[in-house]
């Protein structure tokens, strides 16, 4: 491997600097921290490259002239480049995983406001506060265009807005026959109804300018921790007519990484030891993936592919009324068992295929709006779910069909919970995704026991936070809009990672050497950047090998305790069964019956985490 170093000349420092050395003969990119005027790059692949100074995203943003060296890094040897800046101005920037300016048409770019003149204070934006942002981010509202969720919307006068509250409280959640509506609408008073009706209208009509929430705080920085990091990115670029948008990456058990592009679609598989990437194109079309133990991959709702065959097994199921068609998946995870667990988000339940049967057994979860989202694997095979419009996160115990519910928030407003993670200790954690917490964001952790829940502000404006997932460490590291972060147990302290793209990051796949891997979903919607599986190393003075495996512990490897049969790929589409196994008890609680146990205490901590 090569290396590389430099020095950046600047009179004062303006923000945090970053290096991003690409190598355009594997298209791979290296991003690295100036610190004290100083970079350093460790562990390159041979190659040329590009490498340019660059601001840190997440940031308010320095205006620096575009500067780029072109050299060669040969193998053992260290390649520099140096930057020297005369000048430099702070420019507005905006907060959030998406880009809001210069962008193609047919978007226009944005103006950009700060929160309180965007939001004017006032009963209309209280109710938003406490209602809307639970799901919703702050730049969902002013960005009337349309555009994929939650970047932009069509534009609404006041009777858009109108059938859009309507939308939200009287309808059933995603269309689903059965359903309760996405918001409770005993939250919403009729003359609050008609508050932020009328508040809506006049600030985001439908010819309102799009704008943007302007970033005026910078989340504080540990410039240590920066000194030692580095990111790796192996890139497929965008080709014409093609925008790349990846998902959930997974570990094949020989040191591949695979990840989703939803996009395309495709499978991609990286090779991180040599930067080889196989580019299996349209398959996909779903958020979710997870590689068996034979190197076979299960993706969507439900399909089975060997990419040593280019074969595929599609298995077709009814669940809550989908009429055997493909249903939507938002995770996929394989126990010790080997069967697969799935969390079918629009019925609000959660699945599982039984390899041994060929069959496919559901239950709904008996939470109103849970809408499982994300799913996971505690340490004693028990299932947890994020629950999408409930403030909350539920366990399921498949020994005895029990369910148990647990508000993470301190009160029934809907709140996106995207993703839960599981510690070393059984503890169990998850974040909310919406504006609701405006500056800080929240990472919560239950005691499955007592149900105790503690909070924990992240300290980053608008975070969005969406995965967490624990290291061999026990640290518990957080997916956000921009940052990865992560939240050492010891010290009750958060270190903040600004990501080499402008993006949101879905999920989360950690090595057993501490790598975290990504994909960086939003960074590829526009221009050449492309899909990406990327990885930050902690420490790049410590890096042991690029090959990923899981560690003993992380709620991913249940599948490496399972050495029964496997499940040939035949390339055929199967009708399969698929009960549902708790008939009545979502049903129950809509009726206002106790359909499972609920535990609701709920603990709160200050920035550190105090419990």
């Amino acid at each position: 491997m090569g290396s590389l170093t430099g020095h950046v000349s600047v009179r004062k420092p303006p923000g945090f600097l970053t290096v991003y050395a690409f190598n355009t003969d594997k298209h791979i990119g290296y991003m690295v921290y100036v610190v004290d005027g100083r970079y350093r790059a460790t562990n390159l692949l041979p190659g040329h490259y590009d490498v340019t100074l660059r601001g840190t995203v997440g940031q308010r943003d320095w205006s620096l002239p575009q500067q780029t060296v072109h050299l060669d890094i040969a193998a053992g040897k260290q390649g520099a480049a140096n930057f020297t800046v005369s000048a430099t101005k702070l420019a507005p920037t905006y907060v959030g995983g998406m880009a809001y300016q210069d962008l193609p048409a047919p978007y226009p770019s944005a103006k950009i406001v700060p929160f309180n003149v965007l939001y004017p204070p006032g009963r209309g934006r209280d109710i938003i506060e406490r209602t809307c942002f639970g799901c919703h981010t702050v730049q969902f509202f002013p960005y009337n265009a349309v555009r994929r969720y939650a970047g932009g919307r069509p534009p609404f006068d006041k009777d858009g807005w109108s059938g859009v509250i309507d939308l939200m409280t009287k309808q059933p959640c995603f269309n689903i026959p059965g359903n309760a509506s996405c918001f409770d609408p005993k939250l919403l008073s009729p003359a609050d109804r008609e508050a932020v009706i009328d508040y809506l209208a006049t600030n985001f009509g439908a010819n309102s300018v799009p704008r943007v929430v302007e970033q005026e705080h910078d989340p504080k920085l540990n410039e240590q921790a920066l000194a030692k990091a580095e990111f790796v990115e192996y890139r497929l670029l965008n080709k014409p007519g093609q925008t790349r948008f990846v998902h959930t990456p997974d570990f094949d058990g020989q040191g591949n990484v695979w990840i989703m592009d939803v996009n395309t679609p495709a499978l991609i598989k990286v090779d991180p030891r040599t930067g080889e990437i196989t580019d299996h194109q349209g398959l996909g079309r779903s958020e979710t993936l997870t590689v068996d133990t034979d190197g076979t991959v299960w993706y969507g709702g439900l399909s089975h592919y060997d990419p040593r065959t280019n074969l595929r097994d599609q298995y077709l199921f009814d669940a809550g009324g989908n009429q055997g068609k493909p249903i939507g998946v938002s995770t996929a995870i394989i126990d010790s068992q080997g069967n697969i667990w799935l969390s079918l988000l629009p019925v609000g339940g959660i699945g599982e295929f039984v390899r041994k049967e060929n069959t496919i057994r559901w239950w709904r979860v008996p939470v109103l709006r849970s809408h499982a989202y994300g799913i996971t694997l505690d340490h004693n095979d028990k299932v947890w779910t994020a629950d999408y419009h409930d403030s909350g996160i539920t366990s399921f115990d498949p020994k005895t069909g029990a369910f148990r519910h647990y508000l993470l928030t301190g009160d029934n407003t809907p709140t996106n919970i995207r993703r839960p993670g599981v510690d070393l200790e059984n503890f169990v954690w998850a974040s909310t995704w919406g504006s609701r917490a405006l500056m800080n964001g929240a990472l919560y952790r239950v005691d499955p026991e007592s149900g105790e829940v503690t909070e924990h502000k992240l300290g980053i404006p608008y975070a969005n936070p969406y995965d967490v997932e624990a290291d061999p460490a026990d640290n518990m590291w957080v997916a956000t809009d921009n940052y990865l972060v992560k939240f050492d147990q010891k010290t009750d302290k958060f270190t903040r990672y600004p990501l080499p793209e402008r993006t949101d990051v879905p999920k989360l796949a950690v090595t057993r050497d501490g790598a975290i891997w990504f994909g960086p979903r939003n960074a590829g919607e526009f221009g050449d950047y492309g899909a990406s599986a990327s990885v930050l190393y902690p420490d790049k003075d410590n890096i042991k090998t690029f090959a990923a495996y899981y560690f003993k512990g992380s709620d991913r490897s249940h599948k490496e305790n399972y050495h029964g049969p496997t499940t040939p790929v035949k390339g055929t589409i199967q009708l399969v069964p698929a009960a549902e196994q708790n008939p009545g008890a979502y049903e129950s609680a809509l009726l206002g019956g106790a359909a499972c146990d609920c535990a609701k205490s709920s603990t709160s901590g200050n920035g550190a985490g105090k419990k």
